[in-house]
């Protein structure tokens, strides 16, 4: 079900509706239909492990070497007597 309290949102469909005719429900699914038509469909790939490790690498490289000199490099970010963010 779609509410949508939008002025500007309501005027557009009025506007499509009078110039096609159409109700306000059929002009809207209309317009949508029309967008998805001329809008390609964005396909998520999945990382693989290999392309995840070039981006630790990117990352890695970028660091500081100041930040590779502690056991553990985290550490710098907590409080060492709370044990909370610093």
């Amino acid at each position: 079900m779609l509410n949508i309290k939008n002025p500007k949102a309501h005027a557009l469909a009025v506007k499509v509706a009078e110039r096609t005719g159409e109700t306000l429900t059929d002009a809207v699914i209309h317009a949508l239909e029309e967008r998805l038509e001329r809008t390609p469909e964005r396909v998520r790939k999945k990382a693989s492990m290999e392309e995840l490790l070039v981006i630790v690498e990117n990352i890695r490289r970028n660091l500081p070497p100041e930040f590779f000199e502690e056991e553990d490099p985290t550490a710098k970010f907590y409080d060492p007597e709370t044990g909370l963010p610093a």
